[in-house]
């Protein structure tokens, strides 16, 4: 195959894509090998025969995709871009074999939600008890985890909802955003026998930020909306000494490490509060200055909304509301 650039067509004249599954399975191999011998390997075709599929699509799109390096192949931009193309349509078609395995079984849908850890012990559960009491056949797969990670899964199509918040870095262009009324209360927890959580002094019952600050604090990672918003708080108390931190978005292993140290944590007030009840933690009598963005019911405007995601939606919305009535 010569290595020579195909001219790129003129503005307005690019043709209508067509695009075999081997070709996507390729661009696919391609991208994650950065090899033709072993992309051709990996969908089990030979190496020429790989090489024509590619060579078809380029002539066909006029564009050149890899860069023939000594070594392996580069993408271009366009290579990038058709690379994004491949990923996704390979999520389409995981996710329609799925959907015909759960059908053949005798379910009538499936819905895969990822939400952030707020809204699980409330409203997520509430919704999601109510839509399987009225659709039992409807498989539902649940991920919990936070914004920044949940979003680009979201546009991935990794999900077909996901409860959360835009995180800053995402325009949310292309997704149906519908927002809940009340954003969420944060609180801060430590185990029951915590030395501050058993300290009571008539006259004063609550604690400040600075006599926090020299203890292990397990927060969200880097990058999610919960974790920023917790460190524009203490700046804001002028806290400006760095934390002693552990970063984990695990509740497990949150409360696993409380129940053995003197460490404390923030977490929503509803999963503060459900934890409370069973006597696992003891909420602290502080007051965090958060002002989280509204949770909402996020989905992609790039895929039609299935029977089943469009009745869950429902469920979870009416959840919602039965909560601040």
């Amino acid at each position: 195959m010569s290595d020579a650039s195909p001219a790129p067509p003129m503005p307005g004249t690019y043709p209508t894509l067509k695009i075999s599954s081997r070709q996507i399975a390729l661009l696919n191999a391609l991208g994650e090998l950065g090899n033709l011998r072993k992309a051709a390997s990996a969908i089990h075709t030979t190496q020429p025969a790989a090489s024509l599929l590619l060579q078809q699509l380029e002539e066909r799109l006029g564009v050149q995709l890899f860069e023939r390096l000594p070594r392996g192949m580069q993408p271009t931009a366009f290579g990038e871009v058709m690379i994004r193309y491949a990923r996704g349509a390979l999520h389409e078609f995981e996710y329609a074999e799925a959907q015909l395995a759960e059908l053949a079984r005798g379910a009538t849908g499936m819905v895969r939600i990822g939400t952030v850890m707020g809204p699980v012990p409330t409203l997520l559960t509430r919704g999601v008890l109510a839509f399987k009491a009225a659709h039992p056949k409807v498989r539902i797969a649940l991920d919990v985890g936070t914004s920044d990670e949940l979003l680009p899964a979201l546009i991935r199509g990794d999900f077909d909802v996901v409860l959360g918040r835009l995180p800053d870095q995402l325009d949310g262009k292309g997704l149906d955003i519908q927002l809940f009324e009340q954003g969420e209360r944060m609180r801060i927890i430590a185990r029951p026998q915590h030395p501050l959580a058993q300290r009571s002094v008539p006259a004063r019952t609550s604690l400040t930020l600075a006599e926090l600050a020299p203890l292990t604090w397990i927060l969200h990672p880097i990058g999610s909306p919960m974790r920023r918003q917790v460190e524009h708080a203490l700046q804001a108390a002028q806290l400006i000494e760095p934390l002693d931190i552990i970063e984990t978005r695990s509740i497990l292993a949150t409360t696993a490490m409380l129940e053995s140290s003197d460490m404390i944590a923030v977490v929503p007030n509803d999963v503060a509060e459900h934890y409370a009840r069973y006597g696992m933690i003891a909420i602290l009598p502080v007051e965090l200055p958060l002002s989280m963005a509204n949770l909402g019911l996020l989905t992609s405007n790039a895929r039609p909304a299935s029977a089943a995601l469009k009745a869950l939606l429902t469920f979870l919305k009416s959840s919602d509301d039965a909560a601040h009535r």
